[in-house]
């Protein structure tokens, strides 16, 4: 056991009645703790009412990106819908004589078995991207 081995904390009881032996404590006026209670107070709600008011501030500016982005996405979601909605229309213009000439009667279910398809291609091909954490 060395000399730096007291057990217990004994050293840093040791040192500090060498200290306040060697150091004499400043003297301070009566009311110095009553001063200093009161300027940690007046400190601790000056910051308190300034961190709140940051705060609420930066809650406001992120709802408002949070409202943005909102609105963006569902822009863009209704102007792929009319997109897709048109384009469909387009294409089933275009292809209903074609069709008609190849299937005849049975055009309805050939058109409604290809919608389905394409409908369970693309929430396929969603999931997978959702499941990789890619944009949709």
């Amino acid at each position: 056991m060395s000399e730096f081995d007291i057990p217990d904390g004994g050293l840093e009881r040791v040192l500090d009645r060498a200290l306040g032996r060697a150091l004499q404590p400043p003297r301070v006026s009566a009311d110095f703790r009553r001063r200093l209670q009161a300027a940690l107070s007046r400190a601790g709600e000056t910051d308190l009412s300034e961190l709140r008011s940051r705060l609420e501030g930066e809650r406001r500016a992120q709802l408002a990106d949070l409202e943005s982005r909102y609105v963006r996405l569902r822009r863009k979601t209704l102007g792929a819908l009319i997109g897709a909605a048109f384009a469909t229309g387009t294409a089933l213009a275009l292809t209903l004589p074609w069709l008609e000439r190849h299937f005849g009667a049975d055009t309805p279910l050939v058109l409604t078995s290809g919608g389905a398809a394409a409908g369970l291609a693309i929430a396929f091909l969603a999931w997978r991207a959702h499941a990789r954490g890619d944009a949709v």
